[in-house]
């Protein structure tokens, strides 16, 4: 698994004009210093001022009221747009945006809520595998182990983003990037009606637009035909450099002309245990925890943005809508 920042958040603040700012920047491994310069331009000078410019735009705008500043956190930003610094600060904008627009996926996503610690202790239905050799990020996503009688979409899309942020600090994944492989094999139609086209939609827009993830590769397995016509929904929403990036596969040894074996789970003939795995992932988002919530004292002045988000009329975006 890829390793934490090791940033707690005493030492962290949303003061968008701090005193001094935090020096928790953390020297990436040889691979990816190697990948950071070949595809993203990296290099220390320049995130040094890519740095200076993005916190004295952050500092002086006119919307943003709280934000973390700290140097692990905007890379976030500067690395998914590969040092476009206007790029970023637009992504920047969307993501603290996106946050308050839709607060039922984004805020208090606390590990210790008793739907989330189901979903990692019990459910294990996402399962992040660690690096590859080309030094990305891969995690598992198994459809079949999400009851859909107890867990709604919401329930499914607070866990996704709590995982997105215990991660985005580590340096390898925003570097490298990551990869999604999604095993669609025992998904009921439940599974595939329990989004609204308005949440897909969002989501799609957020994924491309607002989160600071690099998505190199999303491997969708063994969708059956009742998912087809959402499997296309997700295509014709995602914008075409992404929709490059996702492939569907009739077999998991499809998926292993891409991804490493060994990191599978031994279900899938890897080498990871899903109870490893769980009790890592268990120990990072309590690790993480006042850092996630944290990010809840972040604030933008919505106004000026919230015509970037379609809203449907039945109420599913709804601010402090309860999901129990």
């Amino acid at each position: 698994m890829a390793s934490g920042s090791g940033v707690t958040a005493t030492a962290l603040s949303v003061d968008k004009c701090p005193s001094r700012y935090e020096a928790n920047d953390i020297s990436p491994p040889e691979l990816h210093r190697t990948i950071a310069l070949q595809e993203l331009g990296e290099t220390d000078v320049r995130r040094v001022e890519s740095l200076r410019l993005l916190r004295e735009w952050i500092a002086t705008h006119p919307h943003i009221r709280r934000c973390r500043t700290d140097a692990l956190f905007l890379l976030r930003f500067l690395r998914a747009r590969a040092y476009d610094v206007q790029a970023a600060q637009t992504t920047l904008v969307r993501y603290l945006t996106m946050r308050q627009l839709f607060r039922i996926w984004y805020e208090n996503l606390d590990p210790s809520d008793r739907y989330m610690r189901e979903l990692v202790e019990n459910v294990r239905g996402c399962l992040p595998l660690g690096l590859d050799r080309s030094g990305r990020m891969v995690a598992l996503v198994k459809v079949r182990c999400y009851d859909v009688a107890r867990f709604n979409c919401y329930h499914l899309g607070r866990l996704q983003h709590m995982l997105f942020e215990a991660f985005f600090d580590d340096v390898e994944l925003q570097i490298a990037g990551g990869v999604a492989i999604i095993d669609c094999d025992g998904a009921t139609m439940g599974h595939f009606v329990c989004f609204k086209l308005s949440d897909i939609r969002n989501f799609m827009d957020c994924l491309v637009h607002a989160l600071p993830v690099r998505v190199k590769e999303v491997h969708i397995v063994r969708l059956p035909r009742i998912g087809q016509a959402l499997g296309n929904l997700v295509l014709s929403f995602a914008a075409e450099e992404l929709r490059k990036r996702i492939f569907f596969h009739a077999s998991m040894d499809e998926v292993l002309k891409y991804v490493d074996q060994d990191l599978l789970p031994v279900e899938y003939g890897g080498k990871s245990c899903p109870e490893e795995i769980t009790d890592s992932l268990k120990r990072r988002l309590a690790d993480k925890r006042d850092t996630l919530l944290l990010l809840d004292r972040m604030e933008i002045e919505v106004e000026p943005y919230a015509h970037l988000w379609r809203q449907s009329d039945e109420g599913d975006v709804e601010f402090g809508m309860e999901i129990d």
